[in-house]
């Protein structure tokens, strides 16, 4: 039926000016004797959303061939509120219940507006569960007499006795499984994840004082049950809407009985998941994404079908025995890429065109050449109107969209002598290849001998290069070069940030030089038959002129000195951070810095940072006037782990830095700064001590040091000093100046999973360097009957875990806190703070464990602020000053223990 023409009851709503949308449909289980279904649909209200524009009707259907829902049979069984996020998907359980998904009923910001998610006193963020079958007094359902929240009261209200689960932003699509019964469900998420979620009765999933297990707002009341983990997370470098499917319980597809089946409607991925209770075993991309899933369905012989959104078409799985051969053809040699006629002299192919941004990555003094290659005479599209770089993200097309089988190339190179041009070698060149429908990274490393260069392993791998620089101690440094994993390219070419960060409008709108003089580079694209362009109207569009072009949003030369102060900064932060602190970008911060942002939001300016302080004194983000007190600068100006961008980069960029503080510095304050400009050369060796002594006074002397024109004799003085510094926030200013040496490489801050995981370890050297005081191992965790209890129980923890999560434990341990190892902030109005396991709240006082394994206690009166905390206890870049070989080491102990 046409529910827009036909429902009868639709302005039964008060302010309901229309049918909106329908979001579920489930026939009873009696289908068959009673011939009823049930329908979730939603209203279309007057200026705002509707309290109870979101229905679940139940209806009767014909006996005709094709059946048809008579309309009239219309009854209303329940409403709620109609908004963003209204979940509207249907089930009925094996225990022969309806089951009803519910969002949050609002749009992405700010998060849970309503503070609807952990509250149970209305129907929102929940899954529903009722009896269709009988009817409570005053409503046309039942409750049932085992739903877990009846009679609780929460404060002054009383919990909706409907609500089976909660904690939920977006649940979209939920199933059960019908060989155990187990309700699954996948939650959109916000800006980081994409969860499903294995739910049970009463449990509480997180929204939103967590997305998945990531802190969003920490200081909402949570609910009464304790935050339940997602069993799977999905990165928004992969996804970002997903799709719940079912428990694949068919025969056509035996390799994937038992595994859980899923998509996501804006990657259009499909996933196959081994679990094990609530653990995630593995997670395989099992087709090229092809199909926008909105939907999947399960016929009687429990094979699966899944809805495409964009087509409107219903799809299903066969095998395919080819697939596994594809990847062998990709060419393994740059030299067999099609892409050169001359690889040695680095000479590209006829129809392949350089091209020039405007703000360059810094890339540890490396520089870069850009190429793009499109197929015959195709072109790359402006759509006019459609997406700008504003920030918006999602599902609109991008600005300049280009055509299948186009590939971007980026030959990265490095002065072997800093200064001097003639010295410079190739290093990596990175290709960008856009297949269609994704963007697919893959890097090649050069030979010493710059003859060719070779494909890089899909997990990425290092090389260490001596280069001759009068800034490091001994006049050279030890440059260990990344070449990073397929996967973390596209971290930062992800669709949140339009996935080519060179090739966009943006970067490419600035003048050039051409065989015909300085133009427009927009213009010139045009010439050369790259660039055609569609009007709002989608209609074909002359070409760029200059002019056009200065109307269109572009960034601003970082290090041009006649620009403006604040572009250039607002460019630089584009090009070095942008790509992932935008909405949806995977930075972990409610923050965004690429250049179209709003750079004064209090989200920025003087906000304080939710990641760490540094031991700043009254630390922010951005601290108006003063560079010292800002996180952002100092994690830009240190070395190791917590530097940032924690990608493609490890050591300090000057210049960057130069221009940063030079912003910050005049951005308007009413505070005094705590920044000093200082010449290291006049300091004495007990004044450069005492600036050592804190991480703010530290931060003027390491940016100093950079300074070119700093004197060699007054940079070993400080050196001489920094060397002898304990590990911490102050030596990490200074670490990577430091001699290097006979020392072996170190993890750092961007160690590679694939390489540990890749290496045989020694369960016997592991166990020295568990007990080892720098893993700090036993001083959190039991082992044996022996060590503490802040964290988990490690003696049989290899039961529970594979190789992969104890590492992914190690590496990121605040990834995934199990709920009993949440830890909480305490501050008390006297000036105190605290951090560490809840062990007791009451009205008297607050008992929570600390990482030394002691209680803390604080009565009541005196706490100013409790919230839970962003991060776990177990402290990040634990095994950052490991060695590759010890952390395989300690991770086959740990794996051993079974």
């Amino acid at each position: 039926f046409d529910p827009a023409t036909e429902l009868k009851n639709v302005k039964s709503t008060p302010n309901a000016t229309g049918f909106e949308a329908t979001y579920g449909l489930a026939f009873h289980p009696k289908f068959v004797d009673n011939r009823t279904c049930f329908v979730c649909y939603t209203v279309k209200g007057k200026g705002s959303n509707l309290p109870d524009g979101s229905r679940v009707s139940r209806f009767k259907v014909s006996d005709t061939n094709p059946p048809k829902i008579d309309v009239a049979s219309e009854e209303i069984v329940l409403t709620y509120p109609q908004g963003g996020h209204n979940g509207g998907d249907l089930h009925f359980g094996n225990d022969g219940y309806l089951y009803i998904s519910t969002g949050d009923s609002e749009s992405p910001n700010p998060p849970d507006a309503q503070k609807t998610g952990q509250d149970i006193t209305d129907l929102l963020s929940s899954i529903l569960r009722i009896d269709v079958d009988r009817k409570d007094a005053g409503k046309n359902y039942a409750i049932p007499k085992d739903n877990p929240f009846i009679g609780l009261k929460i404060g002054d209200k009383e919990a909706r006795p409907e609500v089976w689960a909660y904690g939920f932003r977006n649940p979209w699509r939920m199933s059960f499984d019908r060989k155990t019964g187990d309700l699954r469900v996948g939650d959109v998420g916000w800006e980081l994840w994409e969860m499903v979620h294995k739910v049970v009765v009463g449990g509480n999933y997180g929204w939103s004082i967590v997305e998945g297990r990531q802190p969003v707002n920490v200081s909402f009341k949570p609910g009464p049950t304790p935050i339940l983990p997602p069993v799977i997370e999905i990165p928004h470098t992969a996804g970002g809407s997903v799709t719940g499917g079912y428990i694949y319980r068919g025969k056509k597809l035996p390799e994937l009985y038992g595994q859980y089946v899923f998509g996501d409607w804006l990657s259009r991925r499909l996933w196959s998941a081994k679990i094990n209770g609530t653990e995630l075993q593995t997670l395989t991309e099992i087709t090229k994404p092809t199909v926008r899933v909105v939907a999947f369905g399960e016929d009687h012989d429990n094979e699966l079908y899944f809805l495409d959104y964009d087509a409107g078409t219903v799809h299903t799985l066969v095998k395919n025995d080819t697939a596994a051969s594809d990847t062998a053809k990709f060419p393994k040699t740059l030299s067999t890429t099609g892409l050169y006629t001359d690889v040695k002299s680095h000479q590209v192919a006829t129809g392949i065109y350089p091209f020039e941004v405007t703000a360059h990555q810094w890339q540890d003094h490396a520089t870069a050449a850009y190429f793009v290659a499109m197929p015959g005479s195709s072109m790359a599209t402006d759509y006019e109107g459609k997406k700008t770089p504003s920030g918006d993200v999602g599902w609109r097309p991008f600005r300049i969209n280009v055509p299948n089988q186009t590939v971007l190339v980026k030959t990265i190179s490095l002065e072997m002598e800093q200064g001097n041009p003639k010295s410079r070698k190739r290093l990596e060149t990175q290709l960008l290849h856009f297949d269609g429908e994704n963007f697919n990274a893959y890097s090649y490393a050069w030979r010493d001998d710059q003859t060719d260069a070779d494909l890089v392993p899909a997990e990425g791998a290092e090389k260490t290069f001596t280069v001759q620089d009068p800034m490091y101690t001994k006049g050279k440094r030890e440059q260990t070069w990344t070449y990073n994993s397929r996967t973390q390219c596209l971290t930062c070419h992800n669709m949140w940030a339009e996935n080519m960060l060179a090739f966009n409008l943006e970067q490419l709108n600035r003048t050039v030089r051409t065989p015909d003089g300085e133009k427009n580079q927009l213009e010139w694209l045009g010439e050369i038959g790259l660039l055609n362009r569609v009007g709002k109207d989608n209609k074909p569009k002359a070409n760029f002129t200059t002019e056009q072009a200065k109307k269109e949003p572009n960034l601003t030369d970082p290090h041009d000195k006649t620009a403006k102060l604040e572009d250039r900064a607002k460019s630089y932060l584009h090009a070095n951070c942008g790509h992932c602190h935008r909405f949806g970008g995977g930075g972990a911060v409610d923050f965004e810095l690429h250049a179209f942002s709003d750079f004064k939001s209090p989200k920025l300016i003087d906000a304080k940072p939710t990641r760490g302080t540094f031991d700043l004194p009254d630390a922010k983000l951005i601290a108006s006037g003063d560079p010292c007190r800002s996180a952002i600068f100092y994690r830009m100006s240190k070395f190791g782990n917590g530097r940032m961008p924690h990608l493609g980069s490890e050591l300090p960029d000057d210049a960057g830095m130069t221009l940063i503080r030079e912003w910050i510095r005049k951005l308007p304050t009413t505070q005094p700064g705590t920044t000093s400009d200082i010449d290291i050369a006049k300091l004495t060796a007990a004044e450069i001590e005492t600036r050592l002594g804190a991480a703010s006074t530290a931060l003027d002397v390491a940016y100093n040091l950079g300074c070119p024109k700093c004197a060699p004799e007054a940079r070993d003085r400080v050196l001489t000093i920094a060397a002898k510094l304990p590990s911490g926030h102050v030596r990490d200013l200074f670490e990577g100046y430091l001699p290097s040496e006979g020392k072996e490489r170190k993890l750092g801050s961007n160690p590679r999973p694939r390489a540990i995981l890749s290496m045989a370890g020694d369960a016997v050297r592991g166990k020295e360097l568990y007990v080892a005081v720098k893993s700090q191992c036993v001083n959190c965790h039991k082992l044996d009957g022996q060590g503490q209890e802040v964290g988990p129980e490690l003696t049989a923890i290899a039961k529970q875990r594979t190789r992969e999560h104890l590492l992914e434990s190690l590496l990121e341990p605040s990834r995934k806190v199990e709920p009993k190892y949440q830890s909480y902030l305490l501050k008390t109005a006297d000036g105190r703070a605290f951090t560490g396991l809840l062990i007791r709240k009451d009205a008297k006082e607050i008992v929570l464990r600390d990482a030394q394994n002691k209680e803390v206690r604080v009565e009541a009166e005196n706490v100013e602020l409790f919230q839970p905390a962003r991060e776990s206890l177990m402290p990040a870049g634990l095994l950052a000053d490991f060695t590759l070989q010890q952390a395989a080491d300690l991770l086959e102990f740990l794996s051993s223990r079974k």
